[in-house]
């Protein structure tokens, strides 16, 4: 949970004082495009350089997962009776149950599904009502419907954010 605070800036400046107060803002902003546009370059080199050493080791790991999926699934009946996992000396192996989930046969439909739930439990079948944002939203124009909607408690706002965008046409070198 993110929480924002309103910054105290001490000094206000005046309007003399602001292209300046923007050339710095906008000297900063390109001098961090720049070096992060030097950072994302090394990085990229450096992937590079690692990148086949990544790629014979993750073929490995695979390949070797895979044996030992492939004999696990073999002997699942014999090493897997009262435990679902098996210690070795350079880790463990075993089956992990996954989340619970509802599967549908392909002989029915959702819809016939729904209605033969309604007919063993109408718990079964939820049911979601939730007003609709989005008409409220466009019929803010219309005072009526706003004035009968701010009489239930609800209005719709929009919020405003300060922004100051940089001319970075011209970056600065580091």
């Amino acid at each position: 949970m993110s929480t924002r605070t309103k910054k105290n800036v001490t000094t206000i400046i005046n309007r003399e004082e602001l292209p300046e107060c923007m050339r710095r803002f906008s000297d900063a902003t390109s001098k961090i495009k720049g070096i992060e546009a030097e950072i994302e370059l090394a990085t990229q080199e450096i992937r590079r350089k690692y990148q086949h050493k990544l790629d014979a080791l993750m073929a490995t790991r695979e390949d070797n997962f895979d044996k030992l999926q492939v004999f696990a699934e073999a002997n699942k009946r014999e090493l897997f009776v009262s435990k679902k996992s098996m210690e070795l000396t350079h880790g463990t192996m075993g089956f992990r149950l996954g989340t619970p989930a509802v599967e549908k046969s392909k002989k029915v439909t959702w819809e016939g599904v729904l209605e033969n739930l309604r007919l063993i439990d109408s718990n079964f079948v939820r049911t979601k009502e939730e007003a609709n944002k989005e008409l409220i939203i466009a019929g803010r124009q219309d005072a009526e419907t706003m004035q009968k909607l701010r009489a239930i408690g609800l209005d719709v706002v929009q919020k405003e954010t300060f922004f100051v965008e940089a001319r970075t046409e011209d970056l600065v070198n580091v």
